[in-house]
């Protein structure tokens, strides 16, 4: 290869990386600022929360129920924690539990832009929270990651949250890179990529209680990235597949089958077994 043919090779695969980083970035977070609906349009109690994430002021809903146990909810890549309050709100009248919904930075009212590190460190912070301002008992906690959040959720079962009592995965990916692949047509666009997202790679070392919901419908991330996953998480783990459902309404579509596989693990949580959730 001649030095000018190497300069434009090199130049090539510049503008290649850095497309790759631009498009990454466009592809991954689609934050919304506007908290269209709020807990009190359900008739829920509610706690206006802010808390600190390394100096970031982030904002949040705390929802109060009966039980002892608290789902830590993370959301996906797009809207905010608005768009969650009805799932919330049927999650309270079914299971009993209360709720902590945040939004990560630059979603919401949360200050700042979100990054991978970012929102890891969010849920960190976020678990934080409930644990010592809230004096919640960190195994009574359930982390709940849907979509984007999956990534968040066992993240912080690797971290922060690994005393928590259970993992839920709701649609979940086998890791950026494969999502990467199946929207540019099987490009190896994964080589350039900074972010990593991988449940498939890391959910194998969870030491809690795993439940894996995916809607065979789904048409924005494969039914069968929710099944790789869930083969590659721990036991005690359980896998509920959701006929006729799509990315964001297994809680509607499953109905009682989605409440009783929640319920379960509630129940494990209560009174931890060698069971599966």
């Amino acid at each position: 290869m001649t030095a000018a043919a190497t300069v434009t090779f090199f130049l090539l695969l510049l503008l290649l990386v850095s497309w790759v980083r631009v498009q990454e970035k466009g592809a991954l977070f689609f934050p919304s600022r506007d908290l269209h609906t709020l807990p009190a349009d359900f008739n829920l109690p509610f706690e206006d929360v802010w808390f600190d994430s390394r100096g970031l002021g982030l904002h949040g809903w705390f929802l109060p129920a009966e039980g002892r146990e608290v789902v830590l909810w993370l959301h996906g890549n797009g809207g905010n924690i608005a768009d969650r309050v009805q799932h919330a709100a049927a999650m309270r009248e079914r299971l009993g539990v209360s709720s902590f919904l945040f939004d990560y930075r630059g979603y919401g009212k949360s200050n700042g832009k979100p990054t991978e590190k970012g929102i890891y460190r969010d849920a960190a912070s976020a678990f934080r929270w409930l644990v010592r301002k809230k004096g919640i008992d960190p195994t009574s906690v359930i982390l709940f990651g849907h979509s984007l959040g999956t990534a968040v959720a066992v993240d912080l079962a690797l971290g922060e949250g690994n005393e928590a009592g259970g993992l839920v995965l709701e649609s979940p990916f086998t890791n950026a890179g494969d999502v990467a692949r199946m929207l540019y047509h099987r490009l190896p666009v994964n080589l350039f990529m900074s972010v990593k997202l991988d449940n498939l790679g890391r959910v194998g070392n969870v030491s809690m209680p795993v439940l894996v919901i995916h809607g065979e419908e789904d048409v924005t991330i494969p039914f069968a990235m929710g099944r790789k996953v869930f083969e590659a998480a721990p036991e005690p783990k359980s896998f509920i597949p959701v006929p006729g459902a799509g990315h964001s309404d297994c809680y509607i579509v499953g109905g009682e089958m989605y409440w009783e596989a929640w319920r379960k693990l509630v129940n494990h949580v209560q009174s931890p077994t060698p069971a599966s959730p």
